[in-house]
Order: structure tokens, then C-alpha cells, then sequence
């Protein structure tokens, strides 16, 4: 999966009066706290070959200040990082930011990229995660660098989402690694203005500071600044490092919230695999409010055949709005601290994935057969107006599915997809042809060919949440898995100070919709 992670820091952007803007946008070998875990970008992480490469204005599409396909973007890679250099646009945008710039209101660099390879040490008493291999598609000019890092730090944040250091030594490592990066950027500052004096005397400074920092760093051995430090980076190994960087740690309540709301697309990428409903190619739609609309037609337009000059035809079309829900669906466990602290953390790593595999099947069992409620949604199979076709017996071949396929195909839909309950698809394996070949194994062969997990070549899925004498066929295309963008995965210390322990939940909002509920056919089959 490639996540898209954004940085920002206030290095220093020179604008000249030919209205050119420069400035490094990514720093190499140079380590900065993330809230809980430092980070460093490897000077041979830079892999862009070719790649066209976009300058924005506070990492706005809209707002485009040139790019490397044009020539108005040139990157230049050196010993210390990748510099910018921008031909601003002669439009009010460009003259804008080039003034801001000049009178020293804008004085950071943000860049948006994809990490292709990484490493994470977890020796110290903060894991240290070193991007070794990465693909930048985006940079620029940022008003409010997240923080003054040199650029490999955080991203561009909202005003008063700061980090949630909750330790006194966590807080001075935040202010001490934002005062060595003021320092470095002071540093290449001084360089590129010739103060050889200047930058000589702030090295001293920085080398000190360092020395101080490191100190300070190893003294961070106590369990409580471990565990609120060192070990929610560790259990970070599989979502800070498979989700998108650009995560905002969530509220004092919620000492490590490892999935920032606008990066829920890559909670839900983890949690499909385990979900049948995800995984058969519903549409997904991502949202922040609390209902979503989309229009169903009822009826549709009467097309006819008109001469020259004459009236187009009209009538026919109706249609209404479906309103849709999503709902709250989590889980949650108290961890003992030995369980969490005697593995190095990386139990939190089997946690988190336990916890998207429970979800992922709680979305299934109410996606495919759910009745609607005050905190549930319904189900595809108990959704007002799909089709149905009731079988007297048990099938015996697979003339049934023909006919549903064919019910889908009466009204423009296309059967994408059958699911049914394991106990189902067992019987059906069993079917055998005239001449006693298995019906569903690969080209109706013999018994040693493989079976092939679709009937007629639909995909077949199976889900213990359908009952055995219920079957699904849907065209995947028509239904929506409708998504809260505040899916998380967290953890915290707080709520377990009193029992030592550390506490993990796991929380979606979602719901299926069915807008053309016709693109479902709903086979029964009676019981025996």
C-alpha cells in the first residue's frame, strides 16, 4: 500500500525580484520528534526519476505555483537535501506569495510524499523510525509550518493540534529537538548569506545543545515515560508506519491516536482483506458529516425518436434522495502493562490487527444481514425493494443462479458478486454433472482439478453471516460502504493508571447503502 505523508518546517525560502522563490524542501539525515518517535530521511532516499513533481501554495491543487513538467519546478538534489527552485506565475497568487515571502510572513516548506522504504529502531527509549527510499510528488510554501523541524518533522496542521505529550520529558524532547532545528535552519541561513562567523558560532550552539539533548534523551528510563513515550511508538510499528504520515495525534483523553481523520481510507485498506462486504468491490465513499445523501431514481427518462425542428421528448425521470447513517461500530480491551512492556511493545502490533480483523467482521455481519435499528443500519438482505427468488428445494444444479444473474442483467445491473454461508458453498461443491464430474471444479473437470470459487464465473465469496438458506448476488458497483473519517485505531495509559495497564480501542462509523436496490437479487431456499 503506498500512503501518502506530508512534512513541513520553517527553513528559509529566498525570493529575488525576478519573482523566483528557493529554498530547501527536504532535509536529509537530520532527526526530529514526532510526537512519539524521531524520524530522519536517509540522503539516498530520494528516488524520483522522472517524476513530475507539483509546487503548490499551502498544499492546495488549486492553487499551483509550477511544476517540474512545465520547467517552472527545478529540484536539485545535494549533500544536504532536495532544494526548490520556482518561476512564479505572473498571476495574483504568485505576486502574493512572493511579497509574503520577501517581507518574512511566510517562512516554511512543506513537501508531500510517498515512503518506499523505511527502518525503525526501537534500541533507544524512542523508536526512530529512517526513511530510506521515497518518491516526493508535492511541495511548497506553507503560512504555518506544523513544526519548526527541519522539514522531515510533522506536517501542515490546523491551528492548535499539537503533539499530546503527556510527560514532562516527553514535553522537554519536543521543545528540545524544535530548538535544534531552529538551529540548523539558523545555521544554512547564515551559509547562504555568507556569515561564516554567524554560522560558525551557531554550530557551536547546536553541537552543544546536542550533547544536551542526548543526555536528556537516555535519562528517559523510568516505566511510566517508557511506556508514554517508547511503547505507543512501538505499537506505532504497524500503523504509523502503514497509514498515512500526516496523523494527528487525537485529545488528552487519547494519549496516542495512531490514524488522523482525513487517513481513515488507509484504516479501512487494512481492515478489507478480513471484510467480505469491503472486499467485493462496493463503491467506498469517505465523509465527515453525519448523514450522506445520494440520489436513487425511481424512474427513468422515456428517450424517443423526434424529427427536425420538432420538441424533444420529456417526462419519465424521478428520483429522491437516500439518506444514510453511518454508525458507530468498536471494541476495546484493557492491556496489563507486562503484557504490553515484556514484548517491547510489539503486542500492540497483534492487538491492533485483532482489533481491525473484529471490526472488519462486526461490519460484515450487519453489512450483509443487519436489521435496521437506533444505532444499526439494514443490511443488503433486508433492504426495502431488492428482488427475490425463493427456491422450493435445495439447487441441484446451477440453473437457480442463471435465473438470478439473469434478474440482475433485466434491469442494466451486473451480477459482480454471490455470497453465501460456508455450509452452502460445501453443498454446492458437491454438485456433479450426468457423467459424475463436479459442476463448480475448474472447467467442469474431474476431481483433480482445482475448484474454482466462482459459479458461472461470478466470484463467489462466503460469510458466516449469511445464513445457509440465504444467498446474495449483487452488482458490487451499485452498493456504497459509506465511511466516517474518523476511523482510529488508539491507545492510552490514562484510563489504566490505577490498574497499570494501557488501553486499546478501535472505533468506525460506517453503513452500506443500496441506492439502486434492484442491483440485488435475495435467494432464499426453503428449509428442508
Amino acid at each position: 500500500m503506498s500512503d501518502i505523508e506530508t512534512r513541513a518546517a520553517p527553513q528559509p525560502l529566498n525570493a529575488d525580484g525576478a519573482r523566483k522563490l528557493s529554498g530547501y524542501a527536504v532535509v536529509f539525515n537530520s532527526p526530529t520528534l514526532i510526537g512519539t518517535f524521531t524520524e530522519s530521511i536517509a540522503s539516498g532516499a530520494w528516488t524520483n526519476t522522472g517524476d513530475d513533481v507539483l509546487a503548490t501554495w499551502n498544499h492546495n491543487p488549486d492553487n499551483v505555483l509550477g511544476r517540474t513538467r512545465s520547467g517552472t519546478l527545478t529540484l536539485t538534489v545535494d549533500s544536504v537535501g532536495v532544494r526548490y527552485d520556482v518561476d512564479l506565475p505572473d498571476t495574483e497568487l504568485g505576486r502574493s506569495v512572493h511579497e509574503l515571502v520577501k517581507r518574512g510572513d511566510v517562512y516554511g516548506s512543506s513537501f508531500t510524499f510517498i515512503a518506499d522504504a523505511e527502518e525503525w529502531d526501537y534500541s533507544g527509549d524512542i523508536a526512530h523510525r529512517t526513511v530510506t527510499a521515497m518518491r516526493v510528488i508535492e511541495l511548497g510554501p506553507v503560512h504555518t509550518p506544523a513544526y519548526p523541524d527541519a522539514t522531515v518533522s510533522a506536517r501542515a496542521i490546523e491551528r492548535g493540534n499539537m503533539p499530546n505529550l503527556d510527560t514532562a520529558a516527553a514535553r522537554k524532547a519536543y521543545a528540545d529537538s524544535q530548538r535544534a532545528e531552529q538551529l540548523a535552519a539558523d545555521i544554512r541561513a547564515a551559509e547562504a548569506n555568507g556569515e561564516t562567523r554567524g554560522a560558525d558560532e551557531k554550530r557551536t550552539e547546536l553541537d552543544a545543545h546536542n550533547g544536551e539533548r542526548a543526555a536528556s534523551l537516555s535519562a528517559m528510563k523510568s516505566p511510566t515515560e517508557t511506556r508514554a513515550i517508547g511503547r505507543k511508538a512501538s505499537a506505532g510499528d504497524l500503523l504509523y508506519a502503514k497509514l498515512a504520515e500526516a496523523r494527528n495525534l487525537t485529545s488528552a483523553g487519547t494519549a496516542g491516536g495512531f490514524t488522523p481523520a482525513e487517513h481513515s481510507k488507509n484504516f479501512v485498506d487494512l481492515m478489507a482483506p478480513s471484510s467480505v462486504v469491503l472486499s467485493s468491490g462496493v463503491n467506498r465513499v469517505a465523509t465527515n458529516a453525519s448523514e450522506w445523501k445520494t440520489p436513487v431514481v425511481t424512474s427513468d427518462f422515456t428517450p424517443a425518436f423526434v424529427g427536425e425542428l420538432a420538441d424533444l421528448p420529456t417526462g419519465g425521470f424521478a428520483a429522491g434522495l437516500l439518506t444514510v447513517k453511518p454508525m458507530k461500530i468498536a471494541t476495546s480491551e484493557m492491556l496489563s502493562s507486562e503484557f504490553v512492556n515484556d514484548s517491547d511493545g510489539v503486542s500492540l502490533n497483534a492487538v491492533s490487527k485483532s482489533m481491525l480483523r473484529t471490526l472488519a467482521l462486526g461490519f460484515d455481519k450487519q453489512a450483509l444481514t443487519g436489521t435496521a435499528g437506533a444505532d444499526a443500519f439494514a443490511g443488503i438482505a433486508n433492504t426495502t425493494g431488492i428482488q427475490t427468488l425463493a427456491l422450493t428445494a435445495e439447487p441441484t444444479d446451477l440453473a437457480p443462479f442463471a435465473e438470478a444473474f439473469g434478474m440482475l442483467e433485466d434491469v442494466s445491473a451486473t451480477p459482480g458478486v454471490v455470497v453465501m454461508n460456508p455450509t452452502r458453498w460445501a453443498q454446492l461443491l458437491g454438485l456433479k454433472d450426468t457423467t459424475g464430474r463436479q459442476l463448480l471444479s475448474a472447467g467442469a473437470g474431474s476431481g483433480t482439478d482445482g475448484v474454482s470459487r466462482s459459479i458461472l464465473g461470478v466470484p463467489v465469496k462466503v460469510s458466516p453471516y449469511v445464513d445457509a438458506n440465504t444467498i446474495l448476488v449483487y452488482d458490487a458497483s451499485e452498493l456504497y460502504a459509506v465511511i466516517r473519517q474518523d476511523a482510529r485505531f488508539e491507545t492510552s495509559s490514562d484510563a489504566g493508571f490505577f490498574k497499570d495497564g494501557i488501553g486499546a480501542r478501535a472505533i468506525m462509523r460506517a453503513a452500506i447503502a443500496v441506492p439502486n436496490a434492484a442491483a440485488v437479487v435475495k435467494m432464499t431456499i426453503a428449509a428442508a
